[in-house]
């Protein structure tokens, strides 16, 4: 039995999907058990738990061989999601599961950078990895660069969204949902793609399903232990993306940079008020100022992936389903 932490994200869920595809028994930690009939439908057993109620979390785990955690406070749908209380949550999650007999845990992480002390979801990510390195399991987190669905309608469209289950960017966090009423949409109505960093900066985004197949071959021991950099097929300029938008779109592109101290200044300005969008311009700053120019084919075979998604090949799928 595998357990999904996370199991109503963008992520978790085709995690979820992927696994119950397989055959796999899985069961899903939820809030809310009426809130996820999508993934009952998937024959996944739904488990009512929270990473704040560290008590909660033990009849989750029992029976568990393995767990996969994508849970994060990146675009928190409760108060109190904060990048502290899921930090919290983990380390209970991490001691509770190796009690109870789980063999396997697998982490969903982002890349290393020096800013990680600085970022919230990035020094939780770090901690967690250390008190699995610590633990008596066998464990792989696997750090995965900007989700092609996520980041690529960020920065201005709605494109990327198109047939998204759970998508992140449609969860009910009002600041996020006001910063998308001003900025959703400039890619489609304007041809402007606001980027975090320098348009020269080059990212090797990953598809969030590609992402959600390496986690679910990463539950298999063999797939090795520690840390593993899982980046998409190519590293692409926020200048060549604006350039793949302008192909799919058939209009002109144009990048418009904000540079990281821009984010810097603001995540401490909202941090004593908004501890939540602090940490959502923190993630900012990092992406800003850090790239992930990777070639990681060597982990896709490793983790039994065929051929990942390029970011034209994702949009391009998009634009071919209907508008709703």
């Amino acid at each position: 039995m595998i357990l999904v932490v996370g199991a109503t994200g963008q992520l978790g869920s085709q995690v979820v999907r992927r696994l119950r595809a397989e055959g796999t028994p899985v069961r899903a930690l939820v809030r809310d058990r009426a809130a996820a009939s999508d993934l009952a439908a998937t024959g996944a057993e739904l488990v009512v738990a929270d990473l704040r109620e560290p008590g909660s979390l033990d009849a989750a785990l029992t029976g568990a061989t393995a767990v996969v955690a994508t849970a994060n406070a990146i675009a928190p749908t409760t108060r109190g999601d904060t990048a502290d209380a899921v930090d919290a949550g983990y380390a209970e999650l991490v001691a509770r599961a190796e009690r109870a007999g789980v063999s396997r845990f697998v982490l969903a992480a982002v890349p290393e950078t020096p800013l990680d002390a600085r970022v919230p979801v990035a020094r939780s990510k770090r901690r967690t990895e250390e008190r699995l390195a610590g633990s008596g399991m066998s464990w792989l987190s696997l750090r995965m660069p900007p989700f092609t669905e996520v980041w690529l309608a960020l920065v201005g469209s709605e494109l990327p969204l198109r047939g998204e289950q759970r998508a992140t960017l449609h969860r009910p966090y009002a600041a996020l949902r006001r910063f998308r009423r001003l900025t959703g949409r400039t890619i489609d109505r304007f041809g402007v793609m606001v980027v975090p960093g320098p348009a020269s900066a080059r990212q090797a985004f990953l598809s969030v399903h590609d992402a959600a197949a390496g986690l679910a071959a990463a539950v298999r021991p063999e797939a090795g232990a520690g840390p593993l950099d899982l980046g998409g097929p190519e590293a692409l300029s926020w200048t060549e993306v604006a350039e793949i938008y302008a192909r799919v779109l058939d209009r002109r592109v144009r990048v418009v940079s904000q540079p990281a101290a821009v984010y810097a200044a603001v995540s401490r300005l909202a941090a004593p008020v908004a501890p939540s969008l602090a940490g959502v311009l923190a993630l900012n700053r990092l992406i800003a100022s850090s790239e992930t120019a990777w070639d990681t084919a060597d982990a896709a075979r490793r983790l039994g992936l065929g051929p990942l998604r390029t970011v034209e090949q994702v949009l391009r799928e998009k634009a071919a389903l209907p508008v709703r």
